[in-house]
């Protein structure tokens, strides 16, 4: 990905790390200021799936995976927000984005039953609203996209199971079945730019229609 935008003529520079832990965090946005000089948009995207880890109802799954899960969906976008806004506030403006899930908007029994990875979805969608409040007076403005199942790695251990396309095709109607991941970053875009700059707190599901209640 670095490789093809520099091709591209864009400037970039890579951290690598786990932005679940502070020392990484901290470093991704020293990094984008000594390269860059001043930072303006944030966009949160790390995560996993539970599921693989032992992720399940919560009389099921363990508190070992519990923890991890939301340690790293929901605990990454705290960390990179505690050390971005600081340098959105010098510049007087900024842009966050984070990515949730449609899983935090509308329950499902059928195949999703990851409560560890529902709670940090959910969760964050709460935390960007918060934040959309807070920091508005600095011209701060925080949204957060709500993705339906999108065709990645992540999801190509749920697509082999049983039923399940036929279950995404019945809920993402719009699309007939998984979405794309460049739906999803033009949503991203978009918020994070100045075409979107009156809207702040707002949750955007990029699901074909399945939180519409199909």
């Amino acid at each position: 990905m670095a490789s093809a935008l520099r091709q591209a003529g864009a400037a970039v520079a890579v951290v690598a790390g786990d932005v679940s832990r502070e020392a990484v965090a901290k470093r991704l946005v020293e990094s984008a200021l000594r390269h860059f000089a001043s930072l303006h948009i944030l966009v949160n995207s790390a995560g996993i799936a539970g599921s693989a880890a032992g992720d399940g109802p919560v009389t099921s799954s363990s508190l070992a995976c519990w923890n991890r899960v939301l340690r790293i969906n929901l605990g990454s976008v705290y960390l990179c927000c505690r050390y971005a806004i600081p340098a959105m506030m010098e510049n007087g403006y900024g842009s966050i984005v984070n990515l949730s899930s449609v899983l935090a908007l509308t329950g499902s029994a059928d195949f999703f039953t990851s409560h560890a990875y529902v709670a940090s979805k959910g969760a964050i969608v709460s935390l960007t609203r918060a934040m959309a409040a807070h920091y508005a007076g600095h011209k701060i403005r925080a949204n957060v996209i709500c993705p339906g199942m999108i065709a990645t790695p992540m999801t190509a251990r749920a697509a082999s199971r049983k039923g399940l396309m036929t279950y995404v095709a019945g809920k993402q109607r719009l699309l007939g079945g998984f979405g794309t991941p460049e739906g999803v970053a033009d949503a991203a875009l978009f918020l994070a730019c100045d075409e979107s700059r009156l809207m702040t707190g707002v949750v955007l599901p990029a699901d074909g229609g399945w939180s519409a209640g199909y």
